[in-house]
């Protein structure tokens, strides 16, 4: 079980169905979920030799301020009428942008989510911040909530897309709550048929999974001349198939957001929640 859950505030579209998502599942799960809005303040400039107390403590700081505090009344006012546990609070990034600041105050969540993109170029850069911090600084894993996308708990069906990495593994095990929960998973590996190397791990944690109580089948799929993420989310389309769980930067990231790479793929194209690990 979950028991505290964090959700970043991004400031797009998404947030509203992220949301949505992050009381469903802290009452499934009777978690305290706890909502970080943010406000970024510029680098306070001052000569040298000023005596300045307080070079945070001007007009514009005090409107960004203001600002965050109108945006944490409306938070609060949204929240007001849930049953579940839950405190919103503003964080100021003044050393650092605000998805770092963050995702320094998301140390002792067990999941943190976060709007995703669902192929919306125009704010995916912004995004893609936003969950490179969470995953890679904070630790934890990152649910990514695209718009429309809040499933029905508890789930009917999740997926997992099986490489034998430690991402992937760490990915599947902070996810068991949530599997554990699901009517079935299938554990998918796109691969080279019976004789691909990850067959035999994939096997072992279709296994594990069941020692688990939880129903899971394995699926091997070929991706011929097309991605592996088109492969998945086609898939995961086709089945229904409620959340994606992946691991997250296997390569790089900026070999992945430079170059392609699957991380990405699902980051931007997913329509559904993906449950990433690192």
């Amino acid at each position: 079980m979950y028991k505290d859950l964090t959700i970043a505030m991004t400031g797009s579209a998404g947030d509203a169905d992220a949301l949505r998502l992050a009381v469903k599942l802290a009452a499934r799960h009777s978690a305290r979920l706890s909502v970080l809005e943010s406000v970024d303040l510029p680098m306070p400039i001052s000569h040298a030799w000023d005596m300045l107390p307080d070079p945070t403590s001007g007009a514009v700081y005090a409107q960004l301020r203001d600002r965050g505090q109108q945006r944490l009344a409306e938070l609060k006012a949204r929240l007001d009428d849930e049953t579940v546990s839950w405190d919103a609070r503003v964080v100021e990034a003044l050393y650092a942008d605000a998805p770092h600041t963050v995702a320094r105050e998301a140390f002792d969540a067990d999941v943190c989510l976060v709007a995703g993109s669902g192929g919306d170029a125009s704010n995916a850069s912004a995004l893609h911040a936003w969950f490179t911090a969470l995953l890679l600084e904070s630790g934890r894993p990152v649910l990514v909530v695209p718009p429309n996308s809040g499933p029905t708990l508890p789930l009917r069906r999740a997926m997992i897309a099986w490489q034998p990495t430690r991402q992937t593994t760490r990915a599947v095990h902070d996810a068991l709550p949530l599997l554990a929960d699901a009517g079935l998973v299938e554990l998918v590996l796109i691969g080279q048929g019976d004789d691909d190397p990850a067959q035999e791990s994939a096997r072992r944690m279709v296994a594990h999974l069941v020692r688990h109580s939880i129903p899971t089948d394995l699926v091997s799929l070929r991706a011929g001349d097309r991605g592996v993420a088109e492969v998945l989310l086609d898939y995961a389309e086709r089945s229904g198939v409620q959340l994606l769980v992946a691991g997250g930067y296997g390569h790089s990231r900026l070999r992945e957001w430079v170059l392609g790479g699957v991380t990405r793929e699902l980051l931007t194209s997913a329509s559904l929640p993906v449950f990433f690990g690192h």
